[in-house]
């Protein structure tokens, strides 16, 4: 079975504003809470969440979507049990392992970890993501990260190695959105004049 994925660049638009036909959006916290959708919040923006999962239940198509510019659009799924997800993570909400919260949401709607297939769309790299003396502490601690440019595609990457996710099974863009901010919005590149925001989308 087929799988669309798209993410988006700064080519088709500002996101933030627009409406996509049959399309279920999370709100985004910047946390790490992953709800369970069905085709009752089609044209909705679950509140709360950064992340969304959603299981087959009729023949017209459904996308789930999520927000970025420079955060990760983390997109999963199960072609066998028919079941996919969207996540948001940017520093808070690989921090807090939003990647692991969206597996195991897929997870419990009868999907296999081992058939689980991963896709992150471009975001900020370690090139471009310094982060200050705490921040980086904090995630030495917790990942055994080094110096004060955080990988959040790396990070998030270990997250779903560890859970047992195929290594093969998961793609990391390596485009950098502020290296590349011609081509992608970039929170930290651009100002407030020409900020905007790309999604990250599957559909099933």
């Amino acid at each position: 079975m087929s799988i669309p994925i798209t993410f988006t660049t700064r080519l088709d638009g500002d996101f933030r504003k627009r409406k996509i036909p049959l399309t279920i959006f999370a709100q985004q916290i910047h946390g790490n809470t992953v709800a369970r959708v069905s085709k009752d919040d089609v044209g909705t923006i679950i509140r709360g969440a950064d992340g969304l999962v959603y299981k087959k239940e009729m023949r017209a198509p459904i996308f789930l979507a999520v927000r970025v510019a420079d955060c990760i659009p983390i997109i999963a799924y199960d072609s066998a049990a028919q079941i996919i997800g969207a996540a948001h993570a940017g520093w808070r909400g690989t921090f807090d392992t939003i990647a692991q919260e969206l597996i195991i949401q897929m997870c419990k709607l009868g999907g296999k970890i081992r058939r689980i297939h991963v896709s992150m769309g471009p975001h900020i790299g370690a090139c471009c993501y310094g982060v200050d003396k705490e921040r980086a502490a904090a995630f030495q601690k917790k990942f055994g990260t080094k110096g004060h440019y955080l990988d959040l595609g790396a990070i998030n990457r270990d997250i779903l190695v560890r859970m047992g996710v195929i290594s093969s099974h998961i793609l990391v863009s390596d485009i950098c959105t502020s290296c590349h901010n011609d081509q992608y919005f970039s929170y930290r590149k651009d100002t407030k004049e020409t900020f905007g925001e790309q999604v990250g989308m599957i559909g099933i």
